[in-house]
């Protein structure tokens, strides 16, 4: 596929695709009129990047994960290995919203005491 349908059916641009294939987390051949022709399964792959990217994680460590998952030589300690820093990056986004909720519990308390001031100073 060209890189024009691959960005349709990704809903990316075609600048992001020659980013992804620089940082190797995709590959293409190169046509013998200088295009690149990349295979079906790209689609699903930068469905996958974007995915990760909207997590929080780096492009390098995509290309890690992508790497031991695609493997035909898959050992599932180093994919338990690999899984380790998106356990991390859940435990973090865990503490976020923690945090936040009490953050907002503050804030509609803070609310609730103004505007029940401000209604009493109405009357």
């Amino acid at each position: 596929m060209r890189i024009g349908e691959i960005a349709n059916r990704a809903k990316v641009s075609a600048r992001i695709l020659r980013y992804y294939e620089s940082q190797g987390l995709i590959l293409s051949q190169r046509l013998a009129n200088g295009y690149r022709d990349y295979p079906l399964q790209t689609v699903e792959i930068v469905r996958q990047i974007k995915d990760l990217i909207e997590c929080g994680f780096s492009t390098r460590q995509i290309g890690t994960f992508l790497q031991s998952s695609g493997s035909e030589n898959f050992d599932p300690k180093q994919g338990a290995a690999d899984l380790a820093p998106h356990i991390e990056k859940l435990h973090e986004l865990d503490g976020l919203i923690d945090v936040l909720t009490e953050r907002r519990r503050r804030l509609s308390e803070r609310i609730a005491l103004f505007g029940s001031r401000a209604v009493a100073s109405v009357k």
